[in-house]
């Protein structure tokens, strides 16, 4: 089983008051009744913290609010963002870049879950992987990324090119 667990909002789910920068808060997790696996995850600031049950939740951890962008690497969007481009590039795009580009983030997104690998596909001497975003049926999307190939500081060259374009 999968289980997903909500975003944070920047804000404490008990006051409503929004994190500083560098605030130490409490991330709890609640079962969702409705959702077999979903987390709804509650920000709580430590003042609202000391007036809560910890056996109301499932799990809590302590965090601390940043305002600091997340690496591309870490967040979702972006790597959605630079998959899709990546993988139909416009005029002005290096299109050398390009298929390192939708295959580091394709592999974030299967870091992140987003994607699974679901195969391989050979064309003469290219290899293509096959992604499939998570789902039931219909919902599914398949997705084919060139494998350029890559080791491991390949990998990580490619990693520092795109937080330096982001």
């Amino acid at each position: 089983m999968e289980f997903k667990i909500t975003r944070g909002s920047g804000r404490c789910t008990v006051t409503g008051r929004k994190f500083e920068d560098g605030e130490q808060f409490i991330v709890a997790l609640s079962p969702d009744p409705k959702e077999e696996g979903l987390f709804q995850r509650q920000d709580i600031c430590l003042e609202a913290w000391q007036r809560q049950s910890a056996g109301a939740f499932a799990a809590f951890w302590p965090s601390r609010y940043s305002v600091a962008k997340k690496p591309v690497l870490l967040d979702p969007d972006m790597l959605w963002q630079v998959f899709h481009r990546a993988r139909t590039p416009v005029e002005g795009d290096d299109a050398a870049e390009m298929p390192r580009f939708a295959y580091v983030a394709a592999l974030g997104l299967m870091r992140l879950k987003k994607l699974k690998l679901k195969g391989t596909r050979r064309q003469g001497k290219t290899e293509h992987l096959v992604f499939e975003t998570p789902g039931k049926g219909k919902d599914r999307e398949t997705y084919e990324v060139v494998n350029p190939g890559l080791d491991e500081a390949g990998i990580e060259k490619v990693q520092d090119r795109l937080s330096e374009l982001v």
